[in-house]
């Protein structure tokens, strides 16, 4: 661990990161089996705290430093990252990655840009940078959060809060060069009720030390959606199919998994269910990917220093374009905007992926959305795939190169299940006549690649989600702002 007020020590680690990078950078540049590579030096002033019930359990700050690399050769991509800095680990990191590209025998050479070159600075949305606050006030945050649920009866309460603050420098083997300020923080806690479910919340920014002032209001929320559920009573739930009306929060975990079907590799491997120009939803629904300033999955460049743009997706209810990196957008013969989304921590491969999904609202308010549904789903948990396939080639090892996505559908046999999830509900209620009813306990939502085309009503009122998810591995962080939705759906007991 290292203390906050060690500027020198601080300079001297940083000027480490960039003399590697630099030289890693220049020996691949002059290697004639790599025919492209990308090569980042990343410094991070890290904190990472856990509070229970007992109080702080871990409380840490530190620095870390390190160099990613990714590489193609032979036709294939590689990905390495590692926080040794001597030129003897860096140059083994560099062979590695060069015979991994021989080893997998790609059918398809990947694509690069080779021609365009992309210079920059951004300095990040913070206005004070998260690291400047210092570790006992973080922990005293997190624990005056928790206390908003003091009057309520709970097994359990938890909270794990972390922080980086990123500066990072990205060059390429074509000229590109790129440095970056990103400040990162994000809560993760649950309220285990003593009789009820458990309120599960995240909240994330790059908003930089400004999220430490906003992140209690998380927590009060939390804290009042529990008081809730422990005040409605369970009551029955027939399986069967049934009008649903969906929180902005509900709907946006929604949208945000159906736009994993809208990733070009995903589609390249066979799993997804939806082509451009196929119709989703009805008229209304529209969607764009963005960046927003400040949001948790906010960047101004991305793995492949490519400057991160708006993408419209979604329009008039059809699937306008899909998500790309350099590679695919090349074999598509299109444009990349920035969706190849860096890991956290760097230390998996970046992947193509959603970064703030906005979905437009519509004209239905609180009453009409919940007009003639049966539940209010205002949360679900994580969506459990139906087809056994894609849920292993989702969860595993998956190279650095999109490409390769192709190999692997052609090893595929095609299911009826593919592209459909059950949607476990977290917290919900019965409604009658639009109001509450009693809790909602032990069902899921079976989502099919037309449920979305069900969709009756889109709210008024848009909420933003945040979170993270698993993309082979890497782990990738999310937002959506959406509206709620009325659509219909088959509801089931969970197993």
């Amino acid at each position: 661990m290292c203390e906050s007020g060690d500027h020198s020590f601080m300079s001297d680690e940083r000027e480490d990161v960039l003399d590697a990078m630099d030289w890693l950078l220049d020996s691949l540049e002059s290697d004639d089996a790599v025919s492209y590579a990308e090569v980042g030096g990343v410094y991070q002033e890290k904190t990472d705290i856990v509070v229970t019930d007992d109080g702080p359990r871990n409380r840490t700050a530190f620095t870390e430093t390190g160099v990613w690399l990714r590489v193609f050769a032979d036709g294939a991509a590689d990905y390495r990252y590692t926080n040794s800095l001597d030129e003897e680990a860096l140059r083994d990191e560099a062979d590695r990655a060069i015979r991994s590209g021989q080893v997998l025998a790609q059918d398809e050479p990947g694509r690069f840009d080779a021609y365009t070159t992309h210079r920059g600075t951004h300095g990040g949305w913070a206005s004070e940078g998260i690291h400047e606050r210092d570790l006992d006030e973080k922990v005293s945050v997190i624990e005056a959060g928790l206390a908003a649920a003091d009057d309520l009866d709970l097994d359990r309460r938890w909270a794990n809060y972390n922080d980086a603050h990123i500066e990072e420098a990205v060059g390429t083997t074509t000229g590109s060069v790129v440095r970056t300020t990103l400040d990162r923080a994000r809560v993760n806690f649950s309220l285990t009720l003593a009789d009820g479910p458990k309120v599960s919340r995240y909240a994330g920014s790059t908003e930089g030390a400004a999220f430490l002032e906003e992140v209690t209001d998380a927590f009060e929320v939390a804290a009042a959606d529990a008081r809730a559920l422990a005040s409605a009573d369970p009551v029955d739930t027939s399986p069967g199919e049934t009008t649903v009306a969906l929180s902005p929060e509900a709907a946006g975990q929604l949208f945000h998994f159906v736009s994993h079907y809208l990733e070009c590799d995903t589609c390249y491997m066979g799993l997804s269910p939806y082509a451009v120009g196929d119709r989703i939803g009805p008229a209304e629904l529209a969607i764009e990917d963005t960046v927003h300033a400040g949001s948790w999955t906010a960047r101004a460049y991305d793995a492949e220093v490519k400057p991160t743009t708006p993408t419209r997706l979604v329009s008039n209810g059809r699937i306008e374009r899909l998500l790309h990196n350099t590679t695919t957008a090349g074999e598509e013969d299109t444009y990349p905007t920035g969706n190849s989304v860096p890991s956290l921590g760097f230390s998996e491969p970046p992947r193509i992926h959603a970064r703030h999904l906005e979905v437009a609202a519509g004209d239905a308010d609180a009453t009409a959305l919940r007009a003639n549904a049966d539940v209010y789903v205002e949360r679900f948990k994580r969506p459990w795939f139906r087809d056994e396939f894609e849920r292993v080639q989702r969860s595993g090892v998956f190279p650095a190169s999109a490409l390769y996505a192709k190999d692997i559908d052609r090893k595929s046999i095609d299911s009826p299940d593919r592209g459909s999830a059950e949607f476990p509900i977290a917290e919900a209620y019965r409604l009658e006549d639009g109001e509450r009813a009693g809790r909602v306990d032990g069902m899921s939502l079976e989502y099919t690649p037309d449920a979305l085309r069900t969709v009756s009503r889109i709210g008024d009122v848009r909420r933003t989600v945040t979170g993270v998810c698993d993309k082979h591995k890497s782990r990738l962080p999310f937002a959506v702002t959406a509206p709620g939705v009325r659509m219909e759906a088959p509801l089931t007991e969970r197993n």
